[in-house]
């Protein structure tokens, strides 16, 4: 379909005017079908109502086979449906009662075919929903006609990933488009539905444990829990697909990709997708995909230097200022015109004036190049609907729109310098990537040298970032006077759009320590601006493969270490937690670690925790696959940590290792913190006594 679109200058989602007489004959099932002698373009910018329709399956082992038990469906136009085999008294008015399994994938086919969506939306449905459908409606013998003609889903290579496509109508699958192109931008670590919902939309799931809904309906007892609980991840798929939605379409436009593709692609392909649709809009002839020869030689080739890391001074710091260069890498590009063919030019003056540090390397000046010509449209795009978003109050139709277009574009923008080195690329050229990299370092020496000129101490940088303090200045508003100053002057020695940019003052920050040393660890540290509102970085609090404990606990500790600097009153928090813990007295909930499964079981080769914890689950009766999210504590017993990792629904209150959570949890979590304040292992665990003697 891309050469088509393509040749007839055709954009995805957007409208237009088709010449032809009406076609008869076929069963297509749509109001209209045209022999078309003429497609053109058009620039209507009217939106279409579109129809979507959210669905969820709910499956369950019934004598050593998988059952569906209920499917679920929220659409955009208030319709809502629970489909089950189980009739109860009181059930709600929005559950249908068949007779069997059979009748229920039946219904929800018709029910499909009823709504008419042009939009079918899950969640995690090319990985879990529609394989066990396939498999249900293969068992079954039932055709699963989805598609506007009643086609069946056709199941497409993508990779190692398999994809649901279906006919007429257009399958998107959230899960799959978040963990492919949204998951840097959230704080949660985990993409279950609860979490991206919480985060995105402030609401999450329903909780109904596994074991509880496998009892429930075993037993036939307070069904409607169950009704309920597939009902809300229906509605609730719904809702996260009308915020995301149109962000997948803004990608599509940009792109040329279908929201089909779009939602899927990884950011090479939408990188690729934007300098394609660029090339045709050129008249430039694209390069040629390369050949798997091609591709295994360039995934060969050694990593070339990356981003520059100044190691972080340990400790608390306090008044700091923070700069950031302004989207380094795709500046970089753009002012020295990087691009696979400026590469290597013949010219004297283009050696001379645009060399690349470290290397010997150079970009033409005199041609502009096709990446670095449409990335600085993509960056000037950007600035200028993002001045345009200021305009409009958040929430509205507008700022929306304008929000989705920016982050598109952001995507791009960003994606392009990794896009350089990608073996599967088409305007692959290692050397600029390699050539972005060393002038990005190049660049952040150069404001460093000029800052401890200016008399400010270096604290920390990494890649586009830089933290200082100005020790002779005490006075909040000059400090950030001269911050501000600061940046003005470094800009004036940095070339092209270049641009550093001074983000703010910070009352605290802590940098915590590597084992061993003095130095402070890259990526982990934690800062508190003068309204007493902390940043996170690198932290357990921020990550999921720890316990909910844990990250608390060392949340709590930064918080009070910064902002009511009272180091004795988190080291007491920390022994009292550790008390509660050898009680048995800490709820389960807390304990418990969400980790997902990124592949089938048996394709484990390192049996983690997560995946012993899996395969019990599995032959407890409950349907695991790539995608699922494995909630499990580690329990009292002997054998390795793994051996004793227990789904948290088989454990019972009380059960867990009081020891382990406490050597492996709560104190290494804690000492990140406090370890940079001069406390030891031993003075939580009450083995010696220490006197504080700094702050």
């Amino acid at each position: 379909y891309k050469r088509y679109l393509i040749d007839k200058d055709l954009r995805p989602l957007s409208w237009v005017k088709v010449k032809g007489k009406e076609a008869s004959g076929g069963n297509f099932e749509v109001d209209l079908v045209l022999e078309a002698s003429s497609i053109k373009q058009t620039e209507m910018q009217e939106e279409p109502h579109l129809k979507i329709l959210a669905y969820d399956i709910e499956i369950l082992e019934e004598k050593n086979k998988e059952v569906l038990i209920m499917i679920s469906a929220a659409g955009n136009d208030g319709f809502k449906k629970v489909i089950t085999t189980w009739q109860w008294d009181k059930k709600q008015n929005f559950v249908e009662v068949v007779k069997d399994e059979k009748a229920l994938l039946e219904r929800f086919i018709e029910v499909v075919k009823e709504n008419n969506p042009d939009i079918l939306v899950d969640y995690n449905g090319d990985g879990f929903d529609m394989q066990k459908l396939r498999q249900r409606a293969e068992d079954l013998k039932v055709k699963l006609g989805l598609g506007r003609n009643n086609a069946q889903v056709i199941f497409v290579r993508r990779g190692r990933d398999t994809s649901a496509k279906v006919k007429g109508r257009v399958h998107i699958d959230l899960f799959v488009f978040i963990a492919n192109q949204l998951k840097f931008m959230l704080k949660s670590e985990t993409l279950s539905l609860d979490s991206v919902a919480s985060e995105l939309l402030g609401v999450g799931k329903k909780q109904l444990k596994f074991i509880e809904m496998k009892e429930l309906w075993k037993n036939k007892t307070d069904v409607e829990r169950i009704a309920e609980y597939s009902m809300w991840d229906s509605e609730l798929t719904l809702k996260l697909a009308e915020h995301l939605i149109p962000q997948i379409f803004s990608v599509s436009r940009l792109t040329g990709l279908t929201p089909f593709d779009g939602s899927r692609a990884m950011y090479s392909r939408l990188v690729e997708g934007f300098y394609m649709k660029k090339a045709f809009e050129d008249n430039v002839v694209a390069p040629s995909r390369p050949h798997e020869e091609e591709r295994e030689a360039r995934m060969g080739f050694t990593k070339y230097k990356g981003a520059i890391v100044i190691e972080p001074k340990a400790g608390i710091h306090s008044n700091i200022s923070v700069f950031d260069f302004r989207s380094l890498y795709p500046s970089v590009i753009v002012s020295h015109n990087i691009s696979p063919e400026t590469f290597g030019c013949s010219h004297k003056e283009c050696k001379e004036k645009n060399s690349v540090p470290d290397t010997n390397y150079h970009f033409c000046t005199k041609v502009k190049g096709f990446i670095s010509r449409h990335l600085e449209d993509v960056l000037k795009e950007r600035q200028k609907v993002k001045t345009e978003l200021k305009k409009h109050k958040r929430g509205t139709k507008e700022y929306i729109e304008l929000d989705n277009l920016q982050g598109a574009l952001k995507i791009i923008a960003n994606a392009t310098y990794g896009y350089f080195a990608y073996f599967g690329a088409k305007w692959y050229r290692r050397e600029c990537g390699e050539a972005a990299a060393a002038f990005g370092r190049y660049y952040i020496t150069q404001v460093v040298d000029l800052a401890k000129k200016s008399n400010f101490e270096i604290i920390y940088g990494d890649t586009d970032s830089l933290m200082a303090s100005y020790p002779e200045e005490k006075n909040i508003e000059m400090l950030k006077k001269n911050s501000q100053d600061f940046a003005e002057e470094a800009n004036k020695k940095l070339p092209g759009i270049i641009e550093l940019e001074f983000r703010g003052l910070y009352e605290s920050g802590i940098f915590v320590t590597i084992k061993g040393t003095e130095t402070g660890a890259k990526k982990r540290y934690a800062l508190c601006d003068y309204d007493g509102r902390i940043e996170v970085k690198g932290f357990e609090t921020v990550r999921r493969d720890w316990c909910e404990l844990s990250r608390r606990i060392q949340r709590e500790v930064l918080t009070i270490v910064l902002k009511e600097k009272k180091p004795e009153k988190a080291l007491e928090l920390v022994k009292k937690t550790i008390r509660e813990l050898k009680a048995g007295t800490v709820k389960l909930e807390e304990l418990s670690t969400l980790e997902q499964i990124t592949r089938p079981l048996a394709k484990y080769e390192q049996l983690g925790p997560h995946v012993k914890a899996a395969m019990k689950a599995q032959k407890r009766g409950r349907p695991i696959v790539e995608g699922t999210l494995i909630n499990f504590v580690i329990t009292k017993g002997k054998g390795s940590i793994s051996d004793r990792a227990e789904p948290v629904e088989d454990v019972k209150q009380g059960d867990y290792d009081p020891e382990y959570y406490i050597g492996h949890q709560v104190v290494p979590a804690a000492m990140r913190v406090l370890s940079a304040l001069g406390y030891e292992d031993a003075d939580l665990l009450g083995k010696k006594q220490f006197k504080l003697t700094h702050f």
